[in-house]
C-alpha cells in the first residue's frame, strides 16, 4: 500500500523507529525530523531505507519545522524527553518543554504553511486520567485532577495538539500506556539480568496500563489510514494488570531463579519524584478502539512478554 509522505518527530525513538519500518515496508515515503540528523541518518541508512528523508530541525523553532514538513500529508508527533529518569529541576523543565512548547511550535509551524498537512497524530499518555488503584478509566473519563506533574503536563500537551483542529487538521491523540518490547541494547541488558527478573516492584498492587509495541504502531497506522478517527483514544491493551502480574510473567517466562523484590524506598532513592512512573498507576481501557473494531495482536500480558522473549 502506498500513500503520501508522512513526517515523524521522534522518528528514532522507541515507537518512531518501528513506525518508520512499517511505513516504508508498505511503500510510504517518510520524513524523519531529528535534532541530530547525523545519528538519524545512521539509524536509517539510505541503502536500507531509500524512502526515508532525514531532516534536521529545532523542535522549538517553527521556522525550522515548517520546511521539514513540506510535501507531508500527515504528521506523527512522537517527540518527548524520557520520563523514567531521576527528576532534577532541569529534567522537569525539559519534560514539560518537550511536550508543551514543542507541540506548540509544531502546530504554529503547520498553521503558517501553505499546503498544510491534513492530519496530525500526536502521542499523549494515559497519565491524562490521573492515578488510582480502583477507578476504571476510558476516553469517557474526565481529566485527572490538577497537581500531579505528569497529569498536568499531559493536559497541556494535548491542549497544544488540539489547536491544530482550529486550522482545519484532523487531530488524533493517542494516550499510550507502557509500551513493551526489547531494543537491541535492551536485549543485551536482558541477557545479563534474566536470572534475576520477576521480583515485586513496590507494592505490586499498582495498575499497569501497557501495550505491546507492535499494537502501538499498528494503532498509529490505523490512525493514519482511517479518516473517521478523530479526537482522543486510549492506546493501551484491553487487559491492564497489576504490577505483580507483570513481574510474575517476566519471572515465569524468563525462567529466572532469583526473584528479588525492589521496595518503593529503593526506587525513590534512584529516581526521586520520577519513581511515580513506576510506583503509581491507573487502570485504562481502550473503549473507543474496541468499539471501532481494532483487534489487538497481544491483548494479554503473558503473550506479549512471551513474544518479547522469543
Amino acid at each position: 500500500m502506498t500513500q503520501s509522505r508522512v513526517a515523524i518527530t521522534g522518528a528514532t525513538g522507541f515507537l518512531g523507529s518501528r513506525l518508520v519500518e512499517k511505513l516504508t515496508a508498505r511503500g510510504t515515503p517518510v520524513t524523519a525530523l531529528s535534532r541530530n540528523p547525523v545519528a538519524a541518518a545512521a539509524r536509517f541508512p539510505m541503502a536500507k531505507f531509500p524512502q526515508v528523508k532525514v531532516v534536521g530541525y529545532n523542535p522549538f523553532d517553527p521556522a525550522t519545522i515548517a520546511p521539514a514538513l513540506a510535501d507531508a500529508s500527515a504528521v506523527v508527533h512522537l517527540a518527548g524527553e524520557p520520563i523514567a529518569v531521576r527528576w532534577t529541576p532541569g529534567v522537569r523543565v525539559a519534560i514539560r518543554k518537550s511536550r508543551e512548547t514543542g507541540t506548540r511550535a509544531l502546530v504554529t509551524a503547520i498553521a503558517g504553511m501553505t499546503g498544510q498537512p491534513a492530519t496530525l497524530i500526536s502521542a499523549s499518555a494515559c497519565r491524562y486520567y490521573g492515578i488510582s488503584e480502583s477507578t476504571r478509566f476510558s476516553e469517557a473519563s474526565p481529566p485527572g485532577p490538577p497537581g500531579d506533574f505528569l497529569t498536568d503536563t499531559t493536559h497541556l500537551w494535548e491542549a497544544e495538539a488540539q489547536r491544530a483542529a482550529d486550522h482545519g487538521l484532523r487531530v488524533v491523540i493517542l494516550r499510550f500506556g507502557l509500551a513493551l518490547a526489547l531494543t537491541d541494547s535492551g536485549r543485551e541488558t536482558f541477557k545479563r539480568l534474566r536470572p534475576f527478573l520477576g521480583g515485586r516492584i513496590g507494592s505490586g498492587r499498582q495498575w499497569v496500563s501497557w501495550i505491546h509495541r507492535e499494537d502501538a504502531t499498528d494503532i498509529l497506522l490505523r490512525a493514519l489510514d482511517t479518516p473517521g478517527m478523530q479526537g482522543a483514544y486510549s492506546a493501551t491493551s484491553p487487559n491492564p494488570v497489576r504490577m505483580r502480574q507483570v513481574t510474575d510473567a517476566f519471572g515465569r517466562l524468563s525462567r529466572s531463579f532469583v526473584r528479588l523484590p525492589v521496595p518503593a524506598m529503593v526506587i525513590r532513592q534512584v529516581l526521586g519524584d520520577g519513581a511515580t512512573v513506576v510506583l503509581d498507576g491507573q487502570r485504562v481501557h481502550p473503549d473507543r478502539l474496541l468499539a471501532d473494531g481494532f483487534r489487538f495482536r497481544f491483548p494479554q500480558i503473558d503473550s506479549a512478554i512471551y513474544d518479547i522473549f522469543s
